[in-house]
């Protein structure tokens, strides 16, 4: 049973054709050439490009990714801006709004000093009047009072002035 494995392994039939060998050899070498230059070239030049590609799009990404972060960083330092500006109006916004009512309570304050002062100007100057027209009466009453009473006629001018130092001596006590 070796001998027959021995024999079938080693090419125990020695009648080999070595024509045969060398053209299938060759036939061989030229396929591999062909392959080579025709499927294996420009599948390995397929291949190569296809890496080629993979790797742009792999440096695209990490590029788009940088940009990304860029603009994310840039984002926030627009928006930390924006809400320090937005602060900033509130800020101005709530002290005019101050200034504004304190203006306001100052103008209402002067205006009602003013409107305070002008009543009691009214108030006074009305007393007066108001004295003035009780003193004429009590002038005019004391007057008749003594015309009756003396049965004889003072003149008026006389009588006024009776009267007026009469009230003044009452006023002074």
């Amino acid at each position: 049973m070796t001998a027959t494995i021995n024999t079938f392994v080693l090419g125990a039939n020695l009648n080999v054709e070595w024509g045969t060998m060398v053209i299938t050899l060759i036939t061989f070498l030229v396929l591999l050439a062909l392959l080579k230059k025709f499927a294996w070239g420009p599948l390995k030049d397929i291949m190569d490009q296809r890496q080629n590609d993979i790797n742009k799009d792999i440096d695209d990404a990490e590029q788009a990714k940088l940009n990304a972060q860029k603009l994310e960083e840039e984002n926030n330092q627009t928006l930390k801006a924006t809400q320090q500006e937005v602060q900033k109006i509130l800020e101005d916004a709530k002290l005019q709004a101050r200034e504004q009512q304190e203006q306001i309570i100052h103008e209402a304050n002067t205006r009602a000093n003013g409107m305070i002062e002008t009543a009691q100007n009214e108030i006074n100057s009305q007393k007066e009047r108001a004295l003035a027209d009780i003193n004429n009466q009590i002038s005019q009453l004391s007057v008749s009072i003594a015309a009756k009473v003396l049965n004889k006629e003072i003149s008026e001018e006389d009588q006024k002035a009776l009267v007026d130092k009469y009230i003044k001596e009452a006023g002074d006590k």
